[in-house]
């Protein structure tokens, strides 16, 4: 009888070094044997800056100018049941190397690729930001079609015994609610937000679809949401008449 299939969970770490946010997931993935558990470090890898020409949004990102290790990244996501976005909070924000990640691959919040994907946000903090940093990796990765079961953030100002132990069970209760929701295998409904941001990137798709003809290809023929969904009837009223608003802006600034 064959051996069920290990979940697999990728970490992105954002840290410049091995200090606290990759400590706390060194922990995580020890902490269950049965989990197939890759800590990614950005600050290990071949990461180049975005040059912002647009081309992976106008043409594809298959004509993107760089060659680094983006796609292999990708791949890492795109094989793993979850992604756990980890990153120290720097001036109150994302760190420098995760910002970089995120510029790179800011094509697929035009063009989503993980719906049906569960993530987690993991920051650390010595001081103030960590809630800003969290949302703003949710909210980020959440364009990109990330289900986000979790979100730990964690002080590390004094590296106590109370602190560190503190840190570990809201690290491991965040873990657990990542894992827990993949086992799940639950369908989730598009929240107003996805809806609205599917609205509005396919409106514009179709006005700039000469220039930025790789968005226009990706919605073209998707009608309701990126992918077959029932959605109830008032929920996509509303987002019909957000979309119409933001629309109005949009153009008025043309």
């Amino acid at each position: 009888m064959a051996e069920p299939k290990k979940i697999k969970i990728v970490a992105i770490c954002g840290s410049p070094h091995k200090g606290n946010t990759y400590d706390i997931l060194k922990m995580l993935q020890q902490s269950n044997a049965e989990i197939d558990f890759k800590i990614l470090m950005l600050s290990e890898l071949n990461l180049k800056d975005c040059l912002g020409c647009y081309s992976c949004i106008n043409t594809g990102e298959e004509n993107c100018p760089l060659k680094d290790d983006r796609d292999m990244i990708i791949e890492e996501m795109k094989d793993a049941d979850g992604t756990i976005f980890a990153s120290p909070t720097y001036a109150r924000t994302i760190s420098a190397l995760m910002k970089k990640f995120v510029e790179r691959t800011s094509y697929i919040s035009h063009r989503p690729i993980f719906f049906g994907k569960y993530a987690t946000a993991l920051v650390t903090c010595a001081g103030f930001g960590a809630d800003s940093t969290s949302k703003y990796l949710n909210e980020n990765f959440t364009q990109s079609g990330f289900h986000f079961a979790s979100s730990a953030e964690l002080m590390v100002a004094t590296k106590s015994e109370i602190e560190t132990d503190n840190n570990h069970r809201k690290a491991l209760n965040g873990y657990e609610k990542l894992i827990n929701a993949i086992k799940s295998h639950k369908e989730f409904e598009p929240s107003l937000g996805q809806l609205v941001y599917f609205k509005i990137f396919k409106y514009i798709s179709e006005w700039n679809k000469l220039k930025g003809w790789a968005d226009y290809k990706f919605y073209k023929d998707k009608k309701n949401f990126y992918y077959e969904v029932k959605i109830p009837f008032l929920k996509n009223r509303v987002a019909k008449w957000i979309e119409g608003r933001e629309i109005k802006k949009f153009m008025a600034n043309r």
